[in-house]
C-alpha cells in the first residue's frame, strides 16, 4: 500500500499569536520551534520525524522551512526552502510535493507537536478506511478529564455532533491534513489558512468578522474572472453561505460532522471536480489522538512536553 508523502511545516512564528486575556500568566513563544526547541538533546523536528518514520505508511518526509535554519537537522530529510506565512509555506510544500509525487494524496503537519506512534497508526488506519476522499482533516476529542490537557487547557475548543443520536462533544483542531491537491481551490485554502492562523486564539465571533472582511473582496474578484471566462459567478455566494452556516451552528454547539463535511466540500473543492466526482467526500473524523492537538504556543507548553529552548 502506497505511503503518504508528508511535509512538516517549520517556518517562523516570530510574531506569536495573541493569547486570550484570561491567560495572563502564559508566555508565548517567538522562534523557529522545530529547530530552536530541543527534545532529548536534539531538534524537536528530528524527534517528530523519527516518530512518523516509526510507523510504516508515512513518507517520504520533507521539511518545509528555511534551509539555513534546518541545515543542522539530523532527520535526513530534503528541505523545501520557504519562510513565509502559513499559507505561503503550505503553498511551497504542496507545489514541491506535487512535482515529486504527482497524482498522490499529500500530508501536511506542523513541527510543534509530538504525537505518539500509536496515535499516528490510528490516524493512518482511519484515513485508509475513509478513502477515497478529496481531503481528510481530523478533529481531536477533548477528554472528559480536564487535567489531561494540562498546560494546553487554555486553547479554544469547539463543539460538534459526531453522528446521529450523539451529544455534542468538545474538540480541538488536529494539526494534520491529507489532501488531493488536484481537487481543491488551493488559492482560497492558502488565504483561509493565513486567516485561521492569525486568529487562532480568538473567539469564534471575532474570527468570523476577520474572515468576512478579508475574503469578500477576493471572492468577488474571482467571480468577475468567472464572468469573463463565461462561467457562472457562484463562488462568493457558495463560500459565504457555507461559512456562515458553519459559524452559526458552531455557536449553537449543534454542528453535525456530516454537515460540516458538506459545507467544507462546498467551500474548498473545485466545482468541476465535484461534478466529475459527485460521491468523493471531505472527511473530518473525530479521533482520540490528543498529541495531535497539543501544538506548542507557550513556554509552559514546551516545558510540559519535555522540550527546552
Amino acid at each position: 500500500m502506497n505511503s503518504i508523502p508528508l511535509a512538516i511545516l517549520g517556518g517562523s512564528d516570530l510574531r506569536p499569536g495573541r493569547l486570550p486575556t484570561a491567560t495572563p500568566t502564559l508566555h508565548p513563544l517567538a522562534l523557529y520551534k522545530g529547530a530552536s526547541l530541543r527534545f532529548a538533546g536534539r531538534m524537536l523536528i528530528d524527534e517528530l520525524i523519527e516518530r512518523f518514520r516509526s510507523v510504516p505508511g508515512w513518507g517520504p518526509i520533507y521539511i518545509a522551512g528555511p534551509e539555513s535554519v534546518y541545515a543542522g537537522s539530523r532527520g535526513a530529510c530534503d528541505v523545501i526552502d520557504t519562510d513565509g506565512s502559513v499559507g505561503e509555506n503550505v503553498r511551497a510544500a504542496i507545489e514541491a510535493l506535487r512535482v515529486r509525487h504527482d497524482g498522490r494524496p499529500l500530508a501536511i503537519t506542523t513541527c510543534d507537536i509530538l504525537p505518539q506512534p500509536d496515535e499516528l497508526r490510528l490516524l493512518l488506519s482511519r484515513y485508509r478506511a475513509d478513502r477515497p476522499c478529496d481531503a481528510w482533516y481530523p478533529l481531536v476529542r477533548v477528554p472528559g478529564d480536564r487535567e489531561a490537557l494540562g498546560d494546553f487547557g487554555w486553547k479554544p475548543r469547539y463543539f460538534v455532533v459526531p453522528s446521529a443520536r450523539c451529544r455534542p462533544v468538545p474538540v480541538l483542531p488536529g494539526h494534520l491534513m491529507i489532501v488531493d491537491p488536484d481537487a481543491l481551490r488551493l488559492e482560497l485554502i492558502y488565504d483561509l489558512l493565513d486567516i485561521a492562523y492569525r486568529t487562532r486564539n480568538r473567539r469564534l465571533e471575532s474570527r468570523k468578522s476577520v474572515l468576512l472582511r478579508h475574503e469578500v473582496g477576493q471572492l468577488l474578484l474571482q467571480d468577475l474572472r468567472h464572468v469573463a471566462g463565461l462561467r457562472l459567478p457562484t463562488l462568493t455566494c457558495t463560500v459565504l453561505r457555507s461559512g456562515l452556516r458553519i459559524a452559526r451552528l458552531l455557536q449553537r454547539r449543534s454542528l453535525p460532522v456530516e454537515q460540516l463535511e458538506r459545507f467544507i466540500r462546498n467551500i474548498t473543492v473545485r466545482s468541476r471536480h465535484r461534478r466529475r466526482h459527485p460521491r468523493r467526500p471531505i472527511r473530518i473524523p473525530v479521533v482520540d489522538a490528543l498529541g495531535l492537538a497539543k501544538d506548542i504556543d507557550t513556554e509552559e507548553e514546551a516545558r510540559s512536553l519535555g522540550t527546552r529552548s
